[in-house]
């Protein structure tokens, strides 16, 4: 039965005409009332039912709808983690690729310190040949380069130039009067003072030196040298007329140990200067002749005893070497 019709009937029975002429049914109300209760109770019973359906849909909806939400995130992290593994696949191929690289550089970098120490030892075999044959040239050379090589290192070092460039700017500075084996011994040992003509004779051992050094990349500094040593500051050297920092630091230094040597020297065409009056001079030719930061290193050394030091050292090298030969 419905509420409907639950409802009809209980209207129907409170509507009814009742017989006066009928005794009245005991307990008729309490009927009354139990049905209506019945169906107060029937209507709740619905309404609440209908309640928790409608709930029951609203939490079945939201329910579809975080479902929703969670497939389409955890497709969106499926993408995701097929895109990071792509990604990682890719990495991992560049991190392959470039340890080979680098592989490759370090193999190409041990080939060239290999080649490099190789173009060394073969350079230094090729001063030691030139030098040989500049000694046989003139037998007061052997002092005169090993002294210049030694004050070219200890000035190098006082400018705060490093190591590497010190050792190159020390061997190179052997090499700087190797053009000299073109020079005639008439005048190359000459013991009067040159002509000019003579004079130019000379000045061409810069050009020739740098000529027999050739190209390679080893000689360079040496090739500098050979043709620089004979520049000034003031730029009225030769062979080029270059003038200051034009002249390359290495020249720079090499004419200030050369000419010091030189001077206090003893020569075919003259008597050796003191210690003290060579010094004299090369401060006297600061900035004309010479470079002025190089002779302050100078003098620094000299103050410092290690020109002295130098000039002693080579001498009793030369002995020992000459003794040795005379056993």
């Amino acid at each position: 039965m419905s509420n409907d019709d639950t409802k009809d009937m209980v209207e129907t029975v409170d509507v009814s005409p009742r017989d006066p002429d009928l005794p009245q049914v005991p307990g008729g109300d309490v009927f009354r009332q139990l049905l209506h209760q019945a169906v107060r109770v029937a209507d709740m019973a619905n309404s609440q039912a209908m309640r928790m359906a409608l709930d029951f849909a609203k939490v079945y909806e939201r329910e579809q709808g975080v479902r929703a939400q969670f497939e389409n995130q955890l497709k969106q992290m499926t993408l995701m983690e097929k895109q990071a593994t792509r990604y990682a696949e890719d990495l991992a191929g560049m991190l392959r690729s470039e340890r080979e690289r680098r592989q490759e550089l370090e193999r190409a970098l041990e080939q060239e310190r290999i080649a490099s120490e190789e173009l060394r030892r073969t350079g230094l075999q090729g001063i030691s040949h030139l030098l040989l044959a500049a000694t046989i040239k003139d037998r007061t050379t052997g002092t005169h380069l090993q002294r210049v090589r030694r004050y070219v290192e200890a000035i190098a070092e006082r400018l705060g130039l490093q190591s590497a460039l010190v050792e190159e700017f020390g061997y190179s500075s052997v090499m700087h009067d190797v053009g000299k084996i073109h020079t005639p011994d008439h005048i190359l040992q000459a013991e009067h003072h040159l002509s000019d003509a003579e004079f130019d004779v000379i000045k061409q051992h810069c050009i020739d030196g740098e000529t027999m050094l050739g190209e390679a990349r080893f000689f360079e500094t040496a090739r500098g040298i050979a043709r620089e040593h004979h520049e000034r500051w003031d730029g009225k050297g030769y062979p080029d007329g270059k003038k200051g920092e034009e002249i390359s630091l290495a020249a720079r230094i090499v004419s200030v140990a050369d000419v010091f040597d030189a001077l206090t020297s003893k020569r075919p065409y003259k008597d050796a200067w003191s210690a003290q009056a060579g010094l004299e001079a090369i401060e006297k030719a600061a900035g004309e002749r010479f470079d002025p930061e190089v002779v302050a290193a100078f003098v620094a050394l000299s103050s410092e005893g290690i020109v002295e030091k130098i000039r002693s050292e080579v001498a009793a090298g030369s002995t020992a070497q000459s003794e040795s030969r005379a056993t």
